[in-house]
């Protein structure tokens, strides 16, 4: 007679009870994964998150795999046609592998520089036969412990889901995916573990205090775990566009000077005004946006003034030959300012030299629609001609984003408000 036991009956080993829990960890089956959605994870044991800390990059697990040092080091190789071993140990592939000797003891069978020469050479001369297990969670699926240099011929890659997002972190096959990429490889297939994991950058964007846990871009972010689940709400190339375009019709076709961005978000606008030349800055009441300018935009967090904007613009008589202050003053027209909306445009009035570009909310935006009524554009530039000096208010026409689920919202007209000369 065949008795069925229940896992916890003392018939069954603990030991066979923790293999039975691990292995239900691992989704049935194995599923084929584009190369471009599978993105750099934790290396000997250490997280993604940990690893990132570790090598002080906080987007290590927002990096493709195909854009990570081990694909670089393939690259590196095959441009250069050779690698003298100081070459090798000033790649990032060595810094990454220093780093795990540093915080773990060993990379693979390395523990010094000539052990990480080794194995960088190994894993060229093997191409695609080369496997790793850097994962914390390789044993689970029967593969050998991190020191190992190989994982049995036909292991798997293991990865697992990252929340809200159609990519995956790698848990053990960085080598095994950077050789698919190198050969061109569309898809390779992978073990998917059960549960979710999320990414510094999605718990950093996550924390923004006026996202209230939402998922929404407010300025664009290319990070790959973001493209599917974290529509961008506001496109920001159009107005960009605009303000680049007037700027050059105005000031001719070099452009210098100095800018503000008021309620920078992450600093996406000062990024690009520094593109063209500017001396640009931004004011941000939540400190995180800094940070973000800095991880996403490369922004020098010093350039990032941060604090409530008008507590920020009463404390400085500085003028800026170019300012932007978006979606920002529809939220003191309904009381939730610091001061009144007239107060704010005054005050964006006496910072700017030359040019304040400026867009707000409308009563033809769903959500604005009984609170916002009567701001439509011939109110928006007659309230900017009553309030600010001024000598031209143009309208230059609505943004792109009110598409998808934003259609009824947005559509948001860009004001310039110009002086035909710079402030004295």
């Amino acid at each position: 007679m065949t008795t069925l036991l229940h896992r916890s009956s003392p018939l069954l080993t603990a030991s066979r009870r923790h293999r039975l829990a691990r292995v239900t960890r691992w989704r049935h089956g194995l599923r084929d994964v584009p190369v471009a959605k599978l993105l750099l994870g934790g290396q000997n044991g250490m997280t993604a998150t940990e690893f990132a800390a570790a090598m002080e990059d906080p987007l290590w697990p927002s990096r493709r795999v195909a854009d990570g040092p081990h694909a670089g080091l393939i690259a590196l190789a095959a441009r250069e046609g050779g690698l003298t071993d100081a070459q090798l140990l000033a790649t990032p592939y060595a810094r990454m592998a220093r780093t795990c000797i540093r915080r773990t003891g060993r990379y693979f069978g390395a523990d010094d520089a000539a052990g990480v020469v080794a194995q960088a050479r190994a894993f060229l001369a093997a191409g695609d036969a080369v496997v790793d297990v850097d994962a914390e969670d390789d044993a689970e699926v029967g593969t050998p412990s991190p020191g190992d240099l190989h994982s049995p011929p036909g292991q798997p890659v293991l990865v697992v889901p990252i929340a809200h997002s159609d990519c995956y972190q790698v848990l053990d096959g960085h080598h095994r995916v950077a050789q698919a990429a190198a050969v061109g490889a569309v898809t390779v297939p992978v073990r998917v573990r059960r549960g979710e994991v999320t990414t510094p950058l999605q718990d950093l964007l996550g924390r923004m205090s006026w996202l209230d846990g939402g998922r929404q871009l407010y300025q664009p972010v290319g990070s790959p775990e973001l493209a599917a689940h974290w529509p961008t709400v506001r496109c920001c190339v159009d107005r960009f566009e605009a303000m680049d375009a007037l700027l050059r019709r105005i000031v001719g076709p070099t452009l210098s000077g100095s800018y503000l961005d008021v309620a920078s978000c992450y600093g996406w606008f000062v990024a690009e005004m520094g593109g063209l030349g500017f001396e640009a800055e931004g004011m941000e009441r939540d400190p995180l946006g800094a940070t973000l300018g800095r991880l996403v935009y490369g922004l020098d967090p010093a350039r990032i003034r941060t604090g409530d904007a008008v507590r920020l613009l009463r404390g400085t008589r500085e003028t800026w030959d170019v300012v932007s202050c978006f979606s920002l003053l529809h939220h003191f027209v309904l009381g939730r300012g610091s001061c009144d909306e007239v107060e704010l445009v005054r005050l964006l009035d006496r910072a700017t030299g030359r040019v304040l570009f400026l867009d707000t909310g409308q009563e033809h935006e769903r959500w604005f629609r009984s609170s916002l009524r009567g701001w439509d554009p011939d109110h928006i530039r007659a309230f900017l001609r009553e309030h600010t000096t001024f000598d031209q208010i143009l309208d230059l026409g609505p943004d792109r984003d009110a598409v998808g689920p934003y259609a009824d919202n947005y559509g948001r007209h860009l004001f310039a408000c110009v002086r035909t000369a710079p402030a004295a």
